[in-house]
């Protein structure tokens, strides 16, 4: 006995007609004698009487059965309506990268969404990349650069933008590389790159490379840091770089200088569909794709 042998016996139950049946289930009429037949044979009782050619009707039995599940299939529904509800009502939690900014553009997007489902609420959040996999097994969402992604394949995955977004070597306004108008690379070699360590490796390779080409060679020194919180904070020495994203909050502050770099990477939304409940999470994902477009 299978879930699909009591749901096509309850909708013939219904219609009493195995065409319909088959269009309302989307299989064929063969199929919905297969589990018909499947089930009886485990019941070792028959459900329908069908000894009036092109007219079949419940027996007792049938009857009795039939009653039964419909009960147990409103309880279902019940359930499920009420873990709905339930999850409607927890905020979705929206995990971000630390040192990231929520762009202007998710921002507009999820009030528009707001007003059009009331009951939609959400927290973002902003957490370390180390614990992106527990954040997803808790049923939440992360929302990242594609690079960070690679480790947690066994997730669903959105991309969400449509155009990579830029990279930049970022540093204070007081770093002798940006005194003037003109970028001074060779003073920027000269300084410590600092970067967060939980970077993936091919991140950390992809930037030691454009580095290898804009400057000829790689920095001086190369440092990794708790955080990227870590790394705002010793950028304000002006002796130091880093490199970050459009998206990284540190391209928004006024002590900070920045040069554009060729590189761009697309940001995704990773979740685990089983354990994330709330009934609109994907729906808000697909919105927010659209609105970065």
């Amino acid at each position: 006995m299978t879930l699909q042998d009591i749901t096509c016996f309850l909708n013939l139950a219904e219609t009493l007609n195995y065409t319909k049946t088959a269009e309302e289930l989307f299989i064929s009429q063969p199929a919905v004698t297969r589990h018909i037949n499947s089930l009886e044979d485990d019941l070792g009782i028959k459900l329908f009487d069908r000894s009036v050619k092109r007219n079949i009707t419940l027996t007792e039995a049938g009857k009795i059965y039939f009653n039964g599940l419909k009960k147990c299939r409103n309880i279902y529904n019940d359930t499920i309506a009420a873990i709905n509800l339930k999850a409607t009502e927890s905020p979705l939690i929206i995990n971000f990268l630390r040192g990231i900014r929520t762009p202007d553009v998710i921002v507009e997007a999820t009030g528009n969404y707001m007003l059009k489902h009331p009951n939609f609420h959400h927290f973002p959040n902003f957490i370390e990349a180390s614990e992106f996999e527990k954040s997803i097994e808790n049923g939440e969402i992360v929302i990242c650069q594609e690079e960070f992604a690679d480790a947690l394949k066994s997730y669903k995955h959105l991309q969400l933008t449509k155009q990579a977004i830029p990279h930049y070597l970022v540093a204070n306004k007081k770093h002798p590389g940006f005194a003037t108008e003109q970028t001074d690379m060779q003073k920027i070699k000269d300084t410590t790159l600092f970067l967060p360590k939980n970077l993936p490796n091919v991140l950390k390779d992809k930037y030691i490379s454009i580095l290898k080409e804009l400057l000829g060679t790689t920095p001086v020194e190369i440092m990794y840091l708790d955080s990227m919180d870590s790394v705002e904070l010793f950028l304000r020495s002006g002796r130091c770089f880093t490199i970050a994203s459009e998206w990284n909050s540190l391209l928004d502050s006024n002590h900070n200088a920045s040069c554009k770099l060729d590189f761009a990477s697309h940001y995704v939304a990773i979740w685990d569909n089983t354990k994330c409940l709330n009934p609109l999470a994907e729906d808000y994902l697909y919105f927010i794709k659209q609105a970065l477009q």
